[in-house]
């Protein structure tokens, strides 16, 4: 049932919005993100953000729909830093499937909703660089929030910037007597299948 749960969303979007234009769209990108809690302040951790995106056209300015990434996550602690943490690393591996809502002007697009993350692998490394995963367990499902913006350099292409935050504690029982929570800067190009995005004037109040 969890692997389906994307496609699930898909068809429930695609039979209550029929009668809507939808859109297809590629993103590929990185992520650099941190964990709040761990003591490895900077966001140092560099990941994979890519996948796909289909939205429903509502009008000329809003639009509607899910992406379905690979996304990856975590912190991680440069040679060169003087943070005393008792770790070194994390790595998040997660599908995530974020729900979006997506307004238009000109050539910028601005968007807000929340996110499901499936967390389907991970590591950890001690203060030495060692294996710890298996002492800490980690919630196999999370919620976060996003919002972000979109610059259209043309019809079909745009660079998108986004900023994502936990609002569950991924560790699963609290066994380290702290809160971790992510947070994620991505950075990635948008690229339109078809005719791509219409590019509409500014709006001008008179």
């Amino acid at each position: 049932m969890r692997k389906t749960l994307p496609l699930l969303i898909l068809l429930f979007l695609a039979s209550g919005l029929s009668a809507q234009t939808f859109q297809a769209s590629i993103v590929a990108g990185m992520n650099i993100s941190q964990i709040d809690g761990d003591d490895l302040f900077g966001f140092h951790k560099v990941g994979v953000n890519s996948g796909l995106r289909v939205v429903a056209k509502l009008n000329d300015r809003w639009r509607i729909g899910p992406e379905i990434l690979f996304s990856q996550q975590g912190a991680y602690k440069p040679n060169s830093s003087p943070n005393g943490s008792p770790f070194t690393r994390f790595h998040l591996n997660t599908l995530e499937v974020p729900l979006m809502v997506f307004y238009k002007d000109w050539r910028i697009t601005a968007e807000g909703g929340f996110s499901f993350q499936r967390l389907f692998s991970y590591e950890i490394d001690d203060f030495q660089g060692e294996d710890i995963t298996s002492t800490i367990a980690f919630k196999d499902n999370l919620i976060a929030f996003k919002a972000g913006v979109t610059f259209y350099v043309k019809p079909n292409l745009g660079i998108n910037m986004r900023w994502s935050k936990h609002l569950t504690n991924i560790d699963i029982d609290n066994a380290i007597n702290t809160s971790f929570k992510g947070r994620t800067i991505s950075l990635r190009l948008v690229y339109t299948l078809g005719e791509g995005e219409e590019i509409p004037k500014p709006t001008i109040t008179e």
